[in-house]
């Protein structure tokens, strides 16, 4: 009995064994699910993509593909997120469940670095907010780096871009340069590009693939904080825009109408657009100068809801005016090759031919900024809204003035200036009767 309780007791040992997977010797079977890509070094990126309130996307580039994984937290990055869906090469995370206005430090698998942004306030909030609005890079690295090392140093909330970001979107070199340039500013800022005549030189793939949503058109809209930013496509390839024409559709003019109706009448409303409504260069090309197309767009849409103003570029200088009681900007000394604008033309404020960006307060009802150029130098000072108390202030306080940030002749002044939501008088309006602009060529 004992030589079988033996051999009982050596069989079981055995099995227990088995069961544990440590049998020396023996290989072993490893559950399918288990075995998932190698993590892939990062070749560009990380960059940040979508703000919303309570989330936010984190892109990046790997030489193979792979699911992509980040850890994120306040504190540390301790919380993972995984991408959804097979294993790809361009990558996007969402990080979810975000506390509003939030500092986090996230790090993405296969790279060492730990970065921190902060996360979207939620809609409605009245701020603070700081506000970056740069772009026309062109890849031309050494004015671009300028420009995107100066903007980084900024620390905005969050870069509005307004589009050319590389001379040719065919060309996977020039974007590997872009995003290196870009690194520093995009891996804590997060982005919200529109497409320029340059991004639909290959069709728009590039800029769908690294930064447009999977489920939208390139025309779309976001609230962040006291803003609601209206971003439109002045180069609709589905309106039959090519690299040299612009093109807007009948269905993103419909679409942006329904937009506006649904923002309460107190909200800050920027749009967004490659080539603006008005825009005076000194030589005026073919292609170039104010679009037709984004004026009637615009146009319709102030039917619905004020507009404070747009933010454009496509030509490469500074440019700040008001025509027809509409403030704009045009900002395309991102890197560029700088050309010269006409100040003289009625209707604008201020221009410049300088590598700049811009830089944007928005807390409550007020709106100010400035201008700056690769120096740190401010080249201009504006305001876009004003009202009778500062953000977060006694309803009796009044806005203090902006001498410290006034720039000595840097055009009409702040003649744009008005208080949100006031309707413009009869005699202003009269004033602006004779200001026509010129067509587009």
């Amino acid at each position: 009995m004992r030589h079988f309780s033996a051999r009982g007791q050596a069989l079981a040992a055995l099995l227990t064994l088995l069961a544990c997977d440590r049998l020396p010797g023996v290989p072993q079977r490893r559950p399918a699910q288990a075995q998932t890509p190698a993590l892939q070094p990062l070749v560009a990126g990380p960059w940040l993509l979508d703000p919303e309130a309570g989330r936010m996307t984190v892109a990046w580039l790997t030489q193979t593909a792979s699911v992509g994984r980040v850890w994120h937290g306040t504190v540390s990055p301790d919380r993972l997120a995984t991408e959804e869906g097979p294993a790809v090469m361009e990558h996007r995370v969402i990080l979810g469940s975000l506390q509003p206005q939030t500092q986090y430090r996230y790090r993405v698998e296969g790279s060492d670095d730990v970065f921190a942004v902060t996360s979207a306030p939620q809609s409605g909030v009245e701020g603070p907010v700081e506000v970056l609005v740069y772009g026309d890079n062109r890849t031309n690295s050494g004015d671009h780096a300028l420009v995107a090392r100066s903007a980084a140093g900024e620390h905005a909330q969050l870069a509005l871009h307004t589009g050319d970001m590389v001379v040719d979107a065919n060309e996977p070199d020039l974007w590997r340069v872009w995003f290196q340039e870009e690194h520093d500013l995009l891996a804590t800022t997060p982005l919200v590009p529109t497409v320029g005549n340059h991004e639909i030189t290959d069709n728009g793939v590039a800029y769908a693939k690294y930064f447009q949503h999977r489920d939208r058109p390139a025309y779309w809209s976001l609230d962040y904080g006291p803003l609601h930013i209206d971003v439109l496509d002045s180069f609709e390839t589905a309106a039959g825009a090519t690299p040299h024409s612009a093109g807007v559709s009948d269905a993103q003019k419909a679409w942006f109408e329904e937009d506006l109706r649904k923002v309460p009448k107190d909200r800050h409303v920027w749009v967004l657009v490659h080539q603006g409504p008005y825009s005076h260069p000194a030589h005026v090309r073919p292609g170039h100068g104010g679009s037709e197309a984004v004026r009637s767009a615009i146009a319709v849409g102030r039917l619905v809801h004020p507009i404070e103003v747009v933010f454009a570029g496509h030509e490469h200088f500074y440019e700040r005016g008001e025509i027809d009681g509409l403030q704009y900007f045009v900002l395309g000394g991102g890197g560029a090759p700088l050309e010269d604008p006409d100040p003289s033309f009625p209707g604008v404020q201020t221009a410049q031919k300088a590598l700049s960006y811009a830089m944007v307060e928005v807390c409550g009802c007020h709106a100010r900024g400035v201008v700056k150029d690769i120096a740190g130098k401010v080249i201009d000072s504006f305001r876009l809204a004003t009202c009778a108390a500062p953000c977060g202030a006694p309803a009796q306080e009044v806005l203090p003035p902006l001498a410290a940030l006034e720039v000595p002749d840097a055009g009409a002044g702040d003649a744009g200036q008005r208080r949100r939501g006031r309707r413009r008088s009869r005699a202003e309006e009269t004033s602006d009767a004779g200001v026509t602009e010129s067509p587009p060529q």
